[in-house]
């Protein structure tokens, strides 16, 4: 089963610019990882008598290895005899391969907390994970970090969840404050429309562009331009049915959206090319970004002033109605060859706790995924000190997490062949690039995972 996997990873994941060779390159590599799982798990019952330390890898990240270090220590001085190895996921291409290697090989951890949904759905179909729903106490965790609706509502797959998630990462519009001031903006937009005309304002008068767009073919830069507004203009509704394996590009919602990155491009406000961190630059009126977002560029450009608003929709969007977003999300997982899960199940409820999302909330600037977060005084001093993270965080009624799919990487590789790249370069029109991709990916839900 994970010898599949991993083959279905390296036909997903590979990029098409690098070519036949390194297909050949990963598909030896799996096979070798193959033969080496054989072997070594005549001796892996012995290892794992060895140890009774519980290994967690974490995101490989700053912010966050500053809180993890800290709860780590914390769990270790009070549970000297169940201790945590805590690391960061080794280097890679992806986290993804990493961890996928580290599995075939019998090297990976017992914990993982950098699990996307659709990778989690993958996981779960090779049978590596624990079902965590079965565990005693689950529900009472969920309960007490008040995130039960969220787990019900979005993270049950094949009728158990199989990851908790950490933090979500809702997405919003930023527009640079200066440039609105100049020409005595005080109004922004909330339609597409109403956008055009904005940038038809600014940016001829100021020679700059409009909107920061990622030109990249990597698949998961989707999460955060066309699905992100593909939630807004589909009022929160799913881009897959997963249930009746239906794609839905080529509805209302996602032909206004192709249309709407066709014509940013088509008019120039948008260049088809890279520029690096163009919006903190002050080269772009408009940018798409996230919570995350924020900590970096007070960091690295700490004069940049901007305004933050909701997500733009199609003209034809309900005035009154909620504006959605798409908010990225990951989770923690338990594996399921841990040789003492109870202990690290007990690792993991002690994990999610108020003091810990109020330590996590301060050190990553990352908002837990929770149900209560404007409302409970635990975080009320640090939304005070930090309005814009706030500003977040009060969407989060309306955010949608990604569509919980196995197939998550090979729907978003599609979805850059066939919509996003032509309708960047303009080799199709919006209808073609929705269609296309619709149907195809349609063919790829109706094949199975």
């Amino acid at each position: 089963m994970i010898w599949h996997l991993f083959r279905k990873k390296v036909k997903s994941i590979v990029d098409e610019s690098f070519g036949e060779s390194m297909i050949k390159y990963l598909t030896i590599l799996a096979v070798f990882i193959t033969v080496t799982t054989m072997v070594m798990s005549c001796h892996s019952s012995k290892a794992e008598n060895d140890t009774k330390n519980i290994s967690y890898w974490t995101a490989p990240s700053l912010e966050l290895s500053k809180f993890e270090s800290k709860v780590v220590e914390e769990w270790n001085l009070s549970h000297p005899d169940s201790r945590i190895d805590w690391k960061t996921i080794p280097a890679g291409t992806t986290s993804e391969e990493v961890l996928l290697t580290a599995i075939a090989t019998r090297t990976g951890p017992d914990i993982c907390s950098n699990i996307f949904g659709g990778f989690a759905a993958q996981l779960a179909d090779a049978k590596v994970l624990v079902a965590l729903d079965t565990m005693p106490g689950f529900w009472d965790v969920m309960e007490k970090r008040n995130m039960a609706n969220i787990i019900r509502n979005n993270w049950f797959y094949n009728g158990h969840v199989y990851v908790i998630p950490v933090y979500v990462n809702p997405e919003q519009m930023w527009y640079n404050k200066k440039m609105l001031d100049k020409q005595g903006i005080t109004e922004l937009p909330r339609t597409y429309s109403e956008f055009f005309t904005l940038l038809d304002q600014v940016c001829t008068t100021q020679k700059v562009y409009g909107l920061t767009v990622d030109i990249s073919s990597k698949w998961y830069k989707r999460w955060f331009d066309y699905l992100t507004l593909y939630a807004a203009a589909a009022g929160g509704e799913p881009y897959i049915n997963v249930k009746e394996k239906e794609a839905l590009f080529d509805n209302q919602a996602g032909i206004a959206v192709t249309e709407f990155f066709f014509n940013v491009f088509e008019k120039g406000y948008a260049p088809r090319f890279d520029i690096q961190d163009g919006f903190q630059k002050e080269m772009f009126l408009a940018s798409i970004k996230g919570a995350g977002d924020i900590t970096r560029v007070k960091r690295m450009y700490p004069d940049l002033e901007y305004v933050i608003a909701p997500l733009i929709v199609p003209d034809y969007y309900p005035v009154n109605a909620p504006v959605y977003t798409m908010a990225e999300s990951k989770g923690m997982v338990l594996f399921n060859n841990t040789h003492n899960k109870q202990q690290a199940w007990d690792f993991m409820k002690w994990y999610f706790n108020d003091s810990h999302d109020s330590l996590w909330l301060e050190l990553t600037n990352y908002l837990p995924a929770r149900e209560d977060l404007v409302s409970n005084p635990i975080f009320t001093e640090y939304f005070n000190n930090n309005p814009d993270i706030k500003s977040y965080a009060e969407t989060l009624d309306f955010s949608v997490p990604l569509v919980l799919t196995p197939q998550t990487v090979e729907i978003q590789t599609i979805l850059n062949r066939e919509l996003w790249q032509p309708i960047i370069f303009g080799l199709k029109t919006p209808s073609a690039a929705s269609r296309d991709a619709n149907q195809t990916i349609r063919r790829i839900l109706k094949s199975g995972p």
